[in-house]
């Protein structure tokens, strides 16, 4: 059950860095993809500043979600209320996975204007491998966010929340950059969950990256299920 007050009160919170990340993002795939053809785009473009922007505001929005409530006591006046933890965690997470798809929905939205725009012009296949590309985006930001939303519901202070969700995410980002300077270090591409939204294999339609991209929807979901389950039964400093 979602309570309709706290989500007014988490969009209010949230809507500039939303705001911000969306635009910036929105204008930088359209101008891409006003000089280069889809396929061009989505290799310069999805292979690494999407997940950046997805791990920033993930970071940052997880951590305002629970963990930042708690620390400055507000939460207090929330629980207050006939409003159960339950709702709460609900609540919360709904806002994180609905802002996080309207995110990339836009972004499908401006690749495929720009496109339409261009001189290489737009088909049929074009917005489907848009559409897949944008999925799997959505779906490494929900996994990014399931894991930090676990941490705002573990943890008490800020500090310890980013520490850990955000530490978490910012190396399944840094290891596929470090891969990148030499053979020697190759195998750290294989120990980020960043390696699951395959952009190549999207791009050749190739098998597997369907499976790539169930996987990171399921543990954005199992993490954020855990995270809400600890939030209902541990102790609370209000």
């Amino acid at each position: 059950m979602l309570n309709a007050a706290l989500l007014k009160q988490t969009v209010r919170e949230n809507a500039v860095l939303w705001t911000v990340l969306t635009g910036v993002q929105c204008l930088m795939v359209f101008s891409v993809a006003m000089n280069a053809p889809i396929a061009a785009a989505g290799v310069a473009y999805y292979n690494l500043l999407p997940g950046i922007f997805a791990g920033i505001y993930a970071i940052t929005v997880g951590n305002r979600l629970i963990c930042a409530k708690v620390d400055r006591g507000t939460l207090a006046y929330v629980l207050a209320t006939p409003v159960r933890r339950r709702a709460v965690t609900t609540t919360q997470a709904a806002f994180f996975g609905g802002s996080l798809l309207a995110m990339c929905a836009l972004g499908a939205a401006a690749h495929c204007a720009g496109a339409a725009l261009s001189s290489f012009g737009l088909t049929g296949a074009d917005v489907r491998t848009v559409l897949e590309l944008n999925l799997g985006l959505f779906l490494l930001g929900w996994a990014f966010a399931g894991i930090c939303f676990a941490a705002s519901c573990v943890f008490n202070l800020t500090k310890h929340t980013i520490a850990t969700g955000g530490g978490l995410v910012c190396a399944f980002l840094l290891l596929p950059i470090m891969a990148m300077f030499g053979q020697n270090y190759a195998f750290m591409r294989h120990l980020t969950i960043v390696s699951l939204y395959d952009v190549p294999a999207i791009m050749a339609h190739s098998a597997g990256w369907f499976w790539g991209l169930v996987a990171l929807g399921m543990i954005g979901a199992a993490a954020g299920a855990a995270g809400s389950w600890a939030f209902t039964r541990r102790d609370l400093p209000l």
